[in-house]
């Protein structure tokens, strides 16, 4: 192999890096979205334990501000998302009996 196929060779099988300078807010948004990626866990907006996989259920909060309706609606785990659902359930069959 002659010296100029072994530079050839290593210059192929080694990757470089290149940097790129980008303003300020670009940077920080970008630091933002790896960071929330990273530590984005999803948690029951009642009891605040870390949900694995789907929701159970969502609760569901609206509000007015002004003239604009506001809704979200927070993951519940299983237990919750049940609880939740049972005292709902029984609240309206009350409300049915008493007319």
């Amino acid at each position: 192999m002659t010296a100029r196929n072994a530079a050839k060779s290593a210059a192929v099988s080694t990757p470089r890096l290149v940097a790129i300078a980008i303003d300020a807010v670009a940077d920080a948004a970008l630091r933002a979205r790896e960071a929330e990626a990273v530590t984005h866990e999803l948690r029951c907006d009642a009891c605040d334990e870390v949900i694995e996989g789907e929701a159970a259920g969502h609760g569901l909060y609206v509000w007015v501000r002004g003239d604009e309706v506001r809704r979200e609606e927070p993951p519940l785990c299983a237990c919750c998302a049940t609880a939740i659902g049972i005292t709902a359930l029984q609240a309206w069959s009350i409300e049915e009996e008493e007319g």
